[in-house]
């Protein structure tokens, strides 16, 4: 039986770049949210769905990030120059992780 699928809309996809971004800097979030996900997304602020499976925490990519560039990949928030670098949402589906990448730049004329 296929496992239902829950899309975060735009204020709670910034409230789990928050919870991400504690997870990549303190190693004790990162261990909570793997033993107790549904606690650690009410704590972030996050109304999840009884039933559908919690989403897996991103490993954590080479360089640093602010707060601000991961809202800006979770899609809530456009940068300043409006070029934005890319944009990951991972789903699972019965124990499948994929990603989904977006690339782009409106606004910003090429010389």
């Amino acid at each position: 039986m296929a496992e239902s699928l829950y899309i975060l809309g735009d204020e709670d996809r910034k409230k789990f770049a928050r919870l991400i971004a504690a997870a990549w800097s303190e190693d004790d979030v990162k261990t909570r949210y793997g033993r107790e996900p549904r606690l650690m997304l009410v704590e972030y602020g996050i109304a999840y769905p009884e039933g559908v499976a919690t989403p897996p925490l991103p490993p954590k990519p080479a360089g640093q990030f602010s707060i601000e560039e991961l809202e800006v990949a979770a899609g809530t928030e456009a940068p300043a120059d409006g070029c934005f670098g890319s944009a990951s949402s991972v789903s699972c589906f019965t124990g499948c992780v994929a990603t989904a990448s977006t690339f782009g730049c409106a606004g910003v004329a090429e010389t």
